[in-house]
């Protein structure tokens, strides 16, 4: 919440540009295996031509369906004549999976990209270099990429609790958040019946009522443990009467997934569902949803189904009000499992890079979910996904805070069990700038059930706050 001398100015809103892009490229394996691998980015100016933010790596091709890393990109541009530009970035994350060679799961990719502008987007030929240094990956390669430079509109973080001055959409422009639930009834010789646990972002709809998206998904029961998808959404909700807040939905979905045993091969699969939501009001809706998912040149099949709990992040743009701006920290995040059990009856420590996204509801209490991939400790491919919420003092050169999240977490030879964890951490945070802070943590994460993992935790977090539109 904003203090009282902060009240006596209406709030101004930041701007910015941020970049979005998508890239592929085609990496080379021991025994000239060779696997497509498809990335996503959002990048944040840092001045004088440098970029920074956080990127996904994912198997898209070959037979490592559920190769996924995740970590910050920094790059470094040129600007050329005739509307050319070269960029020069680096890579560093954590993942892995499906067996692939990669060690204790630190990627490092260096890269070369020379870019144009293609109406509103720029397209470009990368060359690359990525390495696994604990691993048996190394390979150079040329590449495609896309990439879009988008307004990013903000509010100091001090200006939490007032009303939002008109003028579009903040952030990312995200304007549903959900939580997901939801089984894959796999048919044909693997009769398993997968639990998922998730989240899903929604961008704002068109008048018509179609909307795109971002979903994200990993198992917590049924044998699967370390399975993991990311999907694009393209979806259609239809309220037949505004009397009744009932609303009939149609959603399609195309990404990668694989790990936890599951038939992706290549990684690449697609999503089809029908299902019906509820407006509860209040910026809450909830909604159940059947359908059917496939791989794309693989044998899985499966029936679905989810159940899911959504908020809205901002009002809908034909509101008759524009909301009130909320507290939001994005954080990175190292992680030090100190005593993390193994599969094979060994128990060691292991390091994990990680991306937060904190929500605030008031001045105390805050929303978060979180994505965490080991990157030391040879466990590469053990990743973890987190939902759940957290208490702090409020904002002040130092603070402290506690959080209790649960999700799922798998691969890595880690005795995850089903996948279903839990996590608690205790934290204790100092000012670097007036919006950022360094935060010590300590805590534990444990198996919910059918695993041995239990572990004390020690985190050390970086973390930005900035003000958003709310409800």
């Amino acid at each position: 919440m904003a203090c009282p001398a902060a009240l006596s100015a209406e709030p101004v809103a930041r701007e910015s540009t941020i970049d979005v892009g998508l890239g592929y490229e085609r990496i080379k394996l021991p025994a000239d295996e060779k696997m497509g691998l498809a990335a996503g980015w959002v990048l944040f100016p840092l001045g004088d031509q440098w970029w920074a933010g956080p990127a996904v790596y994912g198997a898209a091709s070959g037979q490592r369906g559920g190769l996924f890393v995740g970590g910050g990109e920094l790059q470094r541009r040129f600007d050329l004549p005739w509307g050319w530009d070269l960029r020069a970035g680096m890579f560093a994350g954590g993942g892995g999976g499906a067996a692939a060679p990669v060690g204790g799961g630190l990627m490092l990719r260096g890269a070369a990209t020379l870019t144009h502008t293609v109406g509103p987007l720029r397209a470009g030929l990368s060359w690359s270099r990525v390495s696994f240094p604990s691993g048996d990956i190394g390979s150079s390669q040329l590449g495609l990429i896309l990439s879009w430079e988008r307004p990013f509109r903000y509010f100091d973080p001090i200006d939490a609790g007032q009303p939002q001055p008109a003028g579009g959409v903040t952030g990312l422009g995200v304007q549903r958040l959900a939580g997901t639930v939801g089984a894959y009834q796999l048919r044909g010789s693997d009769t398993r019946r997968v639990g998922l646990v998730g989240a899903r972002a929604e961008w704002q709809p068109s008048p018509a009522g179609v909307f795109t998206g971002i979903e994200a998904a990993a198992a917590a029961s049924g044998g699967a443990a370390g399975y993991m998808e990311i999907l694009g959404d393209l979806g259609w909700r239809w309220t037949p009467s505004a009397a009744v807040p009932l609303s009939l939905e149609a959603r399609g979905a195309l990404g990668l997934g694989g790990g936890g045993g599951m038939p992706t091969e290549g990684g690449t699969i697609g999503k089809v569902a029908l299902g019906a939501s509820v407006d509860f009001g209040r910026g809450w809706r909830a909604g159940v949803e059947f359908g059917e998912v496939r791989g794309l040149g693989s044998t899985l099949r499966a029936h679905t189904g989810q159940v899911w709990v959504a908020m809205d992040l901002e009002p809908p743009q034909d509101a008759p009000a524009s909301g009130t701006i909320s507290r939001n920290e994005w954080s990175a995040s190292l992680q030090h499992h100190l005593r993390a059990q193994r599969r094979d009856g060994t128990t060691g420590s292991l390091d994990t890079l990680g991306v937060k996204l904190d929500r605030y509801v008031d001045e105390h209490v805050y929303l978060s979910g979180q994505a965490h991939s080991a990157f030391a400790g040879g466990a590469g491919a053990y990743s973890i996904g987190l939902i759940g919420a957290g208490v702090a003092t409020a904002p002040a050169t130092v603070r402290f805070g506690a959080e209790l999240l649960v999700g799922a977490a798998g691969g890595g030879g880690v005795a995850s069990g089903n996948g279903a964890i839990a996590q608690s951490i205790a934290w204790a945070g100092w000012s670097v700038t007036r919006d950022s802070q360094l935060r010590l943590g300590v805590g534990g994460v444990k198996s919910i059930h059918g695993g041995e993992l239990k572990s004390p935790v020690l985190e050390l977090t970086w973390t930005r706050a900035l003000g958003l539109g709310g409800r």
